[in-house]
């Protein structure tokens, strides 16, 4: 057997193992019980953005595929019939900060009110407040994790990082982001993507890269979720308090 192979089995009894542990601390049930093939999570961050939110939507609305949006709060404010179409399709929204602070930079009233800012603004358009929270850089504090905590949230969700080959945010082309997400592909896995911010800078042929990416990730038999939180330390994507489940009503 393959080094490849006895990794991804390697990875994919991890992955299972975390799921029953979600069960049993009382995560959700649709985790370990979403579909007959393994789940992957697509993730963007930093949106929404007029030039690029739409153009995902629709190839995800063409390709039957649900993924989570963690929105910053001042885009969010500025395009609300964004944010308002990433809810009808299906999404799930998350809190990625008011403009992307880095928060171990930045005072904890400061750190507060990027979170609570960007919940009222997401509720203010869509009538609820986010579950999910991940921090800019992926860097959180104890006084940021422990707030979220009191409001109802699960904060500190990453993704699968172990190959790191450049993200669609270093502008590798097209071919290059499939290559980094076939790379992260795993059971469970939560894949880190972008629709605003760095990649707008990239050439607009690297968009091709997701429609390719999703049928490449179906030939290998996966299928697609969003991410929820769980009562326990998810291994396969940093230890987030995060799993992928099946959309709802998917």
């Amino acid at each position: 057997m393959s080094t490849t192979n006895k990794n991804r089995i390697a990875v994919a009894a991890l992955a299972a193992l975390t799921l029953v542990m979600a069960l049993l601390a009382g995560g959700p049930m649709a985790a370990a019980q979403a579909a007959d093939k393994p789940l992957i999570g697509l993730t963007f961050d930093d949106g929404p953005s007029p030039q690029r939110t739409a153009f995902v939507l629709d190839v995800l609305k063409q390709k039957g595929v649900k993924a989570t949006f963690f929105l910053e709060g001042s885009h969010a404010q500025q395009y609300p019939d964004l944010v308002r179409r990433i809810k009808a399709e299906g999404h799930v929204i998350g809190n990625h900060s008011w403009d992307h602070a880095n928060f171990p930079d930045i005072s904890q009233a400061e750190q507060k009110q990027q979170i609570d800012r960007t919940n009222d603004a997401i509720k203010a358009v869509t009538g609820e407040a986010p579950k999910l929270m991940r921090f800019p850089f992926g860097n959180s504090t104890p006084y940021a994790a422990g707030y979220l905590k009191t409001i109802g949230m699960s904060g500190g969700v990453l993704w699968h990082w172990d190959v790191g080959h450049p993200g669609d945010f270093e502008c590798p082309g097209a071919a290059g982001v499939q290559k980094y997400v076939m790379a992260e592909a795993a059971p469970g896995a939560i894949i880190l993507l972008h629709d605003a911010e760095d990649v707008l800078s990239c050439r607009s042929t690297q968009w091709t890269y997701l429609a390719a990416t999703i049928d490449a990730l179906r030939a290998e038999g996966y299928e697609f979720g969003v991410v929820a939180s769980s009562a326990t330390a998810n291994p396969v994507n940093q230890g987030s308090p995060a799993v992928v489940v099946a959309a709802a009503g998917g």
